[in-house]
């Protein structure tokens, strides 16, 4: 075992993943496992569709785009001063640095946010990514402010990929201008071949609540050359379109100020996300608009991206399964102090 532990940092099973293993999974896990979801993405792109091509990156950066403009404006002028006032006092009382407003949203700009979120441009960019049809399987809109309570950066603060699925695609919007000080979403430029196969062993030893498997910045900076990270900095209404299965990323520390932003998440069948216990992912509403009803849904492609779940994967617990089989095959990359 500890020759085999140690095998995996060498080049040679870097790239029998690279050659022989992850181009057979890529296979397995989209042809049988993602069927159902390979045979609507063949329909669905078989029309020539606007998209928005990462060309084999792990992510993309937009700005100026009049489509998400339009929803950004609408949104940042949702965000009044009294309605920020009051998040942070929330925040302040509960001792909390982060205030989810998604559910004070008006029944019109919840919609107009799946209406964005099922649009042509949005399903072809993750399908296009994915090489499935995806699930939308969370959408959050968030409020931050600084956490008076620390001064360091903590938990999501630090550098690490979101370890629940094989692949999937964030679209992480700014409603308000972002800049280093109010707390941007900063993210690796480096491609990552192996995917979820890799993994940067020097974590942190003895980590606290929420910070098992995060990487400190002194070590992920040796490396990464400073040009090799880009961030969600810029104006109300730039976006960082991510793969944060894959993609190494981190988010920011406030300094002053606030931050608003919009998410939307898209996952495949497999992914732990769609696997939840909660009750709200069993329903037959979408949870988060429950103007949208199952037996109301006609189309097979709206259907599947709000509501398909597989009881048989959740039943055998093939996701957690899927999860320690990309961990024991990882290929470790160990970063000397």
């Amino acid at each position: 075992m500890i020759f085999f532990r140690n095998f995996k940092r060498t080049i040679y099973w870097k790239y029998f993943l690279l050659l022989f293993l992850k181009p057979f999974y890529d296979f397995i896990w989209k042809y049988f496992i993602n069927f159902h979801a390979k045979f609507l993405n063949f329909i669905w792109n078989f029309k020539k569709k606007e998209y928005f091509d990462l060309k084999n990156n792990n992510y993309i950066k937009k700005t100026n785009n009049i489509k998400i403009l339009n929803l950004v404006n609408e949104l940042n002028n949702f965000c009044s001063k009294e309605l920020l006032e009051n998040s942070r006092n929330k925040m302040r009382q509960n001792k909390k640095w982060s205030n989810e407003l998604f559910d004070e949203l008006p029944i019109d700009l919840k919609k107009k946010i799946i209406d964005f979120a099922s649009s042509d441009l949005i399903l072809t960019t993750a399908s296009k990514y994915l090489g499935v049809f995806p699930i939308l399987s969370r959408i959050y809109f968030y409020h931050n402010i600084v956490n008076e309570n620390n001064k360091d950066e903590e938990l999501s603060q630090k550098w690490h990929k979101d370890g629940m699925g094989y692949k999937g695609l964030d679209f992480f919007i700014s409603i308000t201008d972002i800049d280093e000080s109010n707390g941007p979403l900063y993210l690796s430029k480096q491609k990552n071949p192996l995917g979820a196969f890799s993994k940067i062993e020097n974590s942190i030893q003895n980590p606290k609540t929420g910070e098992r498997n995060k990487i400190e910045n002194e070590i992920f900076n040796k490396l990464h050359e400073s040009e090799e990270i880009d961030s969600i900095i810029g104006s109300k209404g730039t976006c960082i379109i991510v793969d944060s299965y894959n993609c190494y990323h981190k988010g920011g520390f406030m300094k002053e100020g606030d931050r608003v932003m919009l998410r939307i998440a898209f996952d495949t069948i497999d992914s732990t996300v769609v696997n939840f216990d909660d009750e709200k992912y069993k329903s037959d509403e979408v949870f988060y608009y429950n103007k949208m009803h199952k037996n109301e849904v006609k189309d097979s492609f709206m259907k599947f991206l709000f509501f398909k779940r597989s009881k048989f994967i959740k039943s055998i617990n093939l996701s957690e399964k899927l999860l320690k089989f990309y961990q024991l095959l990882h290929y470790k990359i160990n970063i000397k102090s």
